[in-house]
């Protein structure tokens, strides 16, 4: 995954505020691309995806 997707896919990770919002990037990515750039977010960032995930 070249670094411009990957800067990309972080930005749309991190605008998310809704499930259906993350579950639409799943749409655009793969979910090995999705899990390399969640391990480069610092850990307050990985958390809040995590509680949105749980929302469901």
């Amino acid at each position: 995954m070249d670094k411009e997707l990957m800067t990309e896919l972080k930005l749309t990770m991190l605008e998310a505020q809704t499930v259906a919002q993350l579950a639409a990037i799943i749409i655009d990515y793969t979910h090995e691309e999705m899990m390399l750039v969640f391990y480069e977010l610092e850990w307050e960032q990985q958390a809040r995806i995590k509680d949105i995930w749980k929302s469901v």
